[in-house]
């Protein structure tokens, strides 16, 4: 009888490994684990009679609202425009998460507001730029990326080496994104 109990409790140690391993294995083998990076950068060229006056490169910064628009167009209720306009602004200040709007935006001389044309560089990435030809003299020295020709819809802000424009020159925005 002993060694009946001894067989009995052997086996049910054997038995709960077992079903504890199996079980494991199942939950290790259909676990699906997903991050979700996003990267953004800004690249800006300036030209006069055609000739490269400056360019600079640097990664944008996402704001708050940007962050929630993000996740309202893969979770909840995309909307109808994409972000695809770019401002400019002459403000000296670094850009800040909490923005919803990029201080001091350039209104006139041709350098207000526009729609930026989009490019798909490959699977999860793309760009938009735009090129402005100012039709005064002026400075700019930020970019915003937003998703509304107007209103307060930045999803996101870079500054560059502020720029001197005039009258006929080329200002180029490009704003490149990618998911992974």
């Amino acid at each position: 009888m002993r060694r009946n109990i001894k067989f009995g409790l052997t086996f049910a140690i054997f038995a709960l490994c077992f079903l504890g391993y199996s079980l494991f294995q199942f939950e290790r083998t259909n676990s699906y684990n997903t991050e979700f990076n996003l990267e953004i950068h800004v690249e800006m060229w300036h030209y006069r009679n055609n000739i490269l006056l400056s360019y600079s490169h640097h990664p944008g910064t996402l704001t708050n609202l940007g962050a929630n628009w993000i996740e309202d167009q893969l979770g909840d209720s995309p909307g109808a425009d994409p972000a695809k306009w770019i401002a400019l602004s002459n403000d000296a200040a670094s850009p800040d998460p909490a923005w919803t709007t990029i201080p001091n935006e350039i209104t006139t001389g041709d350098m207000a507001r526009a729609a930026g044309t989009y490019a798909d560089d490959g699977t999860g990435q793309w760009n938009i730029t735009k090129s402005f030809s100012p039709s005064e003299t002026g400075s700019c020295r930020l970019t915003g990326l937003y998703w509304a020709s107007t209103g307060d819809y930045l999803l996101c802000a870079d500054t560059f080496t502020v720029i001197n424009y005039e009258d006929g020159d080329t200002v180029t925005i490009k704003w490149s994104i990618s998911v992974s």
